[in-house]
């Protein structure tokens, strides 16, 4: 856009319609399919995401409880009995053996816990990237009419094209966030799969 805004600016002596003509239906039809796939962006992701997000959050609570109940059994096999005195230097001998599985217990926890956060953020951004992609349609049209027919407002144009660039990079930004949720999202989904029998004491 930048250069874009460069090459029109030469036209002192009127609008070159062969550059920005080409260059903003470009942009319009294909923001207008982007507007177009948006729209549609929410129901779809939240169709396709909604039950396995469930069943991994079920995953996780049983993965969770395992590995909790998994580290205390191992705690209670190291601390004695109520009425033996008790000495830490002596009961603990290697750390990493607590330290290991009490690690495990708290990601699962906290991967549960960000399941369902990350799938609503990634819902609000999906209806955030409908309407910006509406806001640059909406620029780009603006910019083509501005600089057809008030070519001697350069300031008018000139800021019309700047804030289709502003809004194209907002629709970018929001598209590499969306991306990143939903590997996120799937990751762990993947990760919530069911144990095999007997995995649930392979962090002792």
């Amino acid at each position: 856009m930048t250069i874009l805004i460069g090459l029109v600016a030469e036209s002192v002596d009127g609008p070159d319609t062969n550059v920005v003509g080409g260059v903003g239906v470009a942009l319009l039809v294909a923001g207008i399919a982007c507007l177009w796939a948006f729209v549609h962006l929410r129901g779809k992701t939240h169709d396709r995401l909604r039950v396995s997000i469930d069943i991994a959050y079920e995953g996780l609570t049983e993965q969770a409880f395992m590995s909790l109940q998994s580290l205390h059994s191992h705690l209670s096999e190291m601390l004695p009995d109520s009425d033996m005195k008790f000495d830490p230097l002596d009961m603990i001998v290697d750390p990493v053996t607590v330290e290991r599985p009490a690690r495990h217990s708290i990601r699962i926890l906290r991967e549960r816990h960000r399941i369902h956060r990350r799938f609503r953020a990634l819902l609000g951004i999906c209806s955030s990237l409908k309407y910006c992609a509406g806001i640059f349609v909406l620029f780009v049209l603006i910019s083509i009419l501005l600089y057809q027919f008030n070519f001697s407002n350069a300031g008018m144009w000139q800021a019309s094209f700047w804030l289709t660039a502003a809004s194209g990079c907002g629709v970018l930004i929001l598209f590499i966030a969306y991306s990143a949720l939903v590997a996120r999202i799937d990751a762990s989904i993947e990760h919530a799969s069911p144990l095999p029998p007997g995995n649930g004491e392979s962090t002792r």
